[in-house]
């Protein structure tokens, strides 16, 4: 039996979820609140001790971390083959999903964060609850987030910089499908599944990067 704890619109839940509907497997979706920090449950943290989404369960065996539950799925289900048969397309296609973990998630955080949490943080700020969650949280980079959050926010440095991420991560992308219409290798891969959430992500907060001008193949 095939789980997903998964979180709507998440970048890294898209990933999981596109991945899964690519192969047309069935499986039990758990809907995390985390608004509601139902991720930081001491439930949850026995199957994901970071505290994030998405988390897939087979069989009982939890799996973590969306790039590498995306290899998984397909090497458990190999059909369609979401990977290139060439180690070295199948090194290209692991380089983008280093570049979608490393550069889009990090560039993606900073407006995210901002528009979904603050409000969140604020109120749990005023209600003198927020050092309790904070406590819970597993990941130190989250919990130095979230008091950023909480105090001045991120500066426009720190938005410059997941901007330019952005633009890096668009540039890549439009030189790559100058070779065909795929990312590696000319065949759908998971190098696409794992970049498509974090160019559309990218799109919503800068609606100029999918004009189709600048960047017309992406």
């Amino acid at each position: 039996m095939l789980e997903l704890y998964h979180a709507g619109r998440t970048t890294c839940s898209r990933k999981a979820r596109l991945c899964l509907a690519e192969k047309g497997l069935d499986y039990v979706s758990h809907y995390m609140n985390l608004g509601a920090f139902e991720n930081h449950t001491p439930e949850y943290l026995k199957l994901n001790p970071n505290g994030v989404v998405p988390t897939l369960v087979h069989d009982g065996r939890a799996i973590i971390e969306s790039t590498f539950i995306n290899e998984y799925i397909d090497e458990v289900f190999p059909e369609p083959s979401l990977r290139p048969s060439d180690p070295g397309l199948r090194a290209d296609m692991r380089v983008w999903g280093k570049l979608a973990d490393e550069y889009g998630l990090s560039a993606v955080r900073v407006p995210t964060w901002t528009r979904t949490k603050k409000a969140n943080i604020d109120a749990l700020n005023e209600k003198g609850e927020l050092d309790a969650v904070i406590a819970r949280i597993p990941l130190q980079d989250h919990k130095d987030k979230y008091r950023l959050i909480a105090g001045e926010g991120f500066s426009d440095a720190d938005f410059e910089e997941a901007y330019a991420k952005m633009d890096t991560l668009y540039a890549k992308t439009e030189a790559a499908l100058a070779n065909g219409p795929w990312l590696v290798g000319g065949q759908y891969t998971l190098a696409d599944i794992n970049m498509l959430p974090f160019i559309t992500q990218f799109g919503a907060y800068r609606p100029e990067l999918l004009d189709g001008k600048s960047h017309p193949r992406t």
